[in-house]
């Protein structure tokens, strides 16, 4: 007789071990790429504290055999947090991810919209009503004087328009 809490063995996933070590190179792989993050982005990443300990330890290291261990207790750290959202972080700041190229072309359009037309301020204080209206109106100001008459000549890339450029991406990657 079987016991009924028991899963069956077709109830259960079984994994392989190359499989199992894939995933662990995985996430070995994505430690190795938060060991290059600056200390003043990786504060924003959703990371335990041991796991930010060890990033700030492996700053310290300097032999090859050291450091490939301790990526792989990095590893190992990795498997009790949320991957995906550090991914996510990640992406945000690799220029050659598409969520970044995303983020980049629509704050561009955002701009190029407050700079030509009249009624993007208004718009914009719709879409994002928890932006800081009066810094933010001025820097719109600033940055339109800084532009040529003729509205179909391209952006100017002044100190001002391209402080409105960073205001509109932070405002997405908020």
């Amino acid at each position: 007789m079987t016991d009924p809490e028991q899963p069956l063995d077709d109830e259960i996933e079984w994994v392989s071990k190359s499989e199992m070590k894939r995933d662990m190179h995985k996430l070995q792989a994505l430690g190795e790429r938060l060991l290059k993050v600056k200390a003043s982005n990786l504060v924003e990443f959703p990371l335990s504290d041991e796991l930010t300990a060890a990033i700030e330890e492996s700053k310290r290291i300097k032999s090859n055999e050291a450091m490939r261990r301790h990526l792989q207790y990095i590893g190992k750290l990795m498997r009790d947090v949320d991957v995906d959202a550090i991914q996510d972080c990640l992406d945000k700041l690799d220029p050659s991810s598409e969520l970044y190229q995303r983020v980049q072309n629509q704050s561009e359009l955002w701009r190029q919209k407050l700079l030509k037309t009249d009624t993007a301020e208004r718009e914009w204080f719709e879409q994002y009503p928890e932006t800081e209206r009066q810094s933010f109106r001025s820097l719109v100001r600033a940055a339109k004087k800084e532009q040529h008459d003729d509205l179909d000549s391209p952006i100017v890339g002044g100190k001002n328009s391209k402080n409105l450029l960073q205001r509109i991406k932070e405002q997405f990657l908020n």
